[in-house]
């Protein structure tokens, strides 16, 4: 039988997968992972939601006592629900490899998480550097390093993710010592706690000596409390909440109730400075009653699809499109298993395709449509994972139109399954499909610099859909040509490229072609594949149909390279 673990998304029961309510409502046993997020109405909304009965499976049972989760999955379907994506922590990292030790299948159902749906706030997915964990500090332990990281990431002009400590059935010193089983009250860091500790940290810095790096290596301090920061709170629900700011304005902030987040801004584009002012505007935790009191417009919602099966829609986004009055998809960025026709049957609703132009140069002929109603842009991935939809969001406001976003799992936390922490990944990169003497390369540069910190890449890899020829084009003929979707063997193709190139040339080539790296394939669908190689292997490797992407491994935890193991 299989063991299941099932993302919940960002904290409402109904944003689970549709296809992941009908699994946890067969399984003869259902866990609830309780220590490393929060979920609204919790064990009781999400009994009520299946149907059955939620077992707390708390952090003394997750981490040091796995074989009781386990224990029967090999006659029977047992499920672990986890909020947020079940692969964004070690723990459930190490769950896995556990079950595959006992023979036991494994099957993940990605979900929607924060290292994502971030980019409700307008900022670049693909312009953060790595993620930090701020923790509570107590009794004299008082870590700096999280502020090191954020100076590390502006030196490079990226934005930094940080996320906010948690303590949930935590023991006191004293209690611990004394075997105990008595648990502190549960504690979830705000944003003006983390941009407090974060001011401190400067404080002492520069009482340490001005100008003084922080660490070696380390090079200018660049974090100071001026630095434009981005307050995050409950995202993904109806009280979400962002506050743009100054790191000290943030420190004397009030997001109101948890769970929050903090965005330390890199150098921002004016695209981004748009969004993030716009968006911060609209989303300050009482739009909700605002939409309620709108002058007759219908809302407009964009929908996360997830990773390409129909089912992988949220239960919450399938509702929402049943009730529109007229539906579009988003069809070039991406594609769905079935394509339209699949779509139709589960939403029993009609679905229009949405191509390039549509999206990008007649955006109104969307919007326009919320004059007579509700309507839907269904996006596969998370709805923000491009500038184009962050783009058409703007736009929406900008007319007064209300909006509603539905998030969904996105390959920036999918890539979760090939067994590599998310927290150190560095900046994403794109790989383009040379054509007609066009060969860019600083997408090289991008993941020489992410290995010199020592971070993985992701490496998303072109799509190619109804695109003109140079000739079409310049004659005016609507004239397409077939859609390509680039190969992991490609991308590692042209990598070999840039590096057989800047080698004659004299130049250094941090990145060689015996590297480390996994090439992703059909992420989230029944014929997942993953490959562990060298780039030199990965270029005659054949991973099957689209869509792919490839991680350049950077350091390894020995946790990471036991997973990785598995996909050599």
């Amino acid at each position: 039988m299989v063991f299941y673990l099932v993302g919940l998304g960002l904290g409402e029961a109904k944003d689970v997968a549709a296809r992941a309510r009908d699994l946890v409502k067969g399984c003869s046993r259902v866990y609830l992972e309780a220590y490393t997020s929060i979920l609204a109405g919790g064990k009781e909304a999400l009994e009520a939601f299946y149907g059955c009965e939620i077992l707390v499976a708390d952090r003394e049972q997750v981490e040091q006592a796995s074989d009781t989760l386990l224990a029967g999955a090999g006659t029977c379907d047992v499920a672990l629900l986890v909020v947020g994506d079940p692969l964004a922590a070690t723990t459930h990292t190490d769950l896995y490899l556990r079950a595959h030790q006992l023979a036991i299948p494994v099957q993940v159902v990605s979900n929607a998480s924060i290292l994502s749906a971030v980019g409700c706030c307008g900022l670049q997915l693909y312009r953060y550097g790595e993620t930090v964990s701020v923790p509570f500090w107590q009794d004299g332990w008082e870590p700096t390093s999280f502020c090191h990281k954020i100076n590390k990431n502006l030196s490079k002009n990226l934005h930094t993710l940080c996320l906010l400590d948690i303590k949930v059935k935590e023991q006191s010193l004293e209690n611990l010592l004394r075997g105990r089983k008595i648990f502190e009250p549960p504690l979830y860091m705000r944003v003006h706690q983390a941009a407090q500790q974060m001011l401190e940290v400067m404080r002492r810095h520069r009482e340490a000596g001005a100008g003084q790096a922080g660490q070696q290596g380390e090079g200018e301090w660049l974090l100071n409390e001026d630095t434009q920061c981005v307050g995050l709170a409950r995202v993904g629900t109806p009280s979400q909440c962002i506050l743009r700011g100054t790191l000290k304005e943030l420190a004397e902030s009030d997001l109101g109730e948890p769970l929050h987040s903090l965005v330390v801004c890199g150098e921002c584009h004016p695209m981004e400075e748009e969004a993030l002012t716009k968006l911060a505007a609209h989303f300050n935790g009482k739009q909700d009653q605002r939409q309620k009191n709108e002058t007759g417009r219908g809302v407009f919602h964009i929908v996360g699809l997830g990773l390409g099966q129909p089912g992988d829609v949220t239960v919450k986004g399938l509702e929402i499109i049943k009730k529109c009055r007229q539906v579009f998809l988003e069809g070039y960025t991406s594609i769905m298993d079935g394509g339209v026709e699949a779509m139709e049957v589960l939403f029993g609703r009609k679905v229009t395709v949405a191509d390039r132009e549509m999206v990008e140069q007649r955006s109104d002929d969307i919007l326009q449509c919320t004059r007579s109603g509700d309507v839907a842009l269904l996006v596969v991935g998370d709805p923000l994972g491009a500038t184009t939809h962050t783009d058409l969001v703007v736009r929406a406001l900008d007319e007064n139109i209300p909006v509603n976003i539905v998030h969904n799992a996105s390959i920036l936390n999918a890539v979760g399954c090939c067994g590599l922490q998310l927290y150190s990944f560095g900046e994403t990169v794109s790989i383009p499909f040379w054509q007609d003497g066009w060969e860019p390369d600083s997408f090289y540069d991008k993941i020489c610099s992410n290995l010199e910190e020592g971070w993985h890449t992701l490496c998303l890899l072109d799509i190619k859909v109804k695109e003109q020829s140079v000739k079409n084009l310049m004659k005016g003929r609507k004239v397409y040509e077939p859609p390509r979707y680039m190969m992991a063997s490609q991308g590692a193709s042209q990598l070999l490229e840039i590096i057989k190139k800047r080698t004659s040339e004299g130049q250094p080539t941090p990145l060689t072609p015996e590297h480390l790296v996994m090439g992703v394939a059909r992420v989230g669908s029944q014929s997942q594949c993953l490959k562990a190689c060298t780039l030199q292997e990965m270029a005659t490797t054949d991973l099957g149909g689209p869509l792919h992407s490839m991680v350049v491994v950077g350091e390894t935890h020995p946790m990471e390279d036991e997973y990785v193991d598995m996909f050599r």
